[in-house]
């Protein structure tokens, strides 16, 4: 497995998502974690609704809950899929 860093605080309830970077050989790519609970609380609405819209992104990652466990698991199952440089955009992006 890659080292990474979790850029940001965990907090719940989570206020924002969570970053993570991943040192690949190539240089540094980053993912990020929500919860749908976040997502339903944030993002930009469609047209004059309340309706929240969220495009699928190919780094995020969405669980029910986020621990640094939680991620820690996610990153080595991607990884032992080899979906994990796949689900992360290069960090100058």
């Amino acid at each position: 497995m890659l080292s990474y860093t979790v850029d940001d605080p965990i907090s719940l309830p989570l206020q924002t998502s969570v970053e993570v970077t991943i040192d690949f050989p190539s240089g540094p790519r980053w993912l990020f974690f929500t919860t749908p609970d976040l997502l339903e609380r944030v993002g930009d609405t469609v047209g004059n609704s309340s309706v929240r819209v969220h495009l699928g992104e190919q780094h995020m990652v969405i669980v029910s809950d986020i621990s640094m466990e939680i991620i820690d698991s996610v990153l080595r199952q991607l990884d032992a899929d080899g979906e994990l440089e796949k689900r992360t955009i290069a960090l100058d992006s």
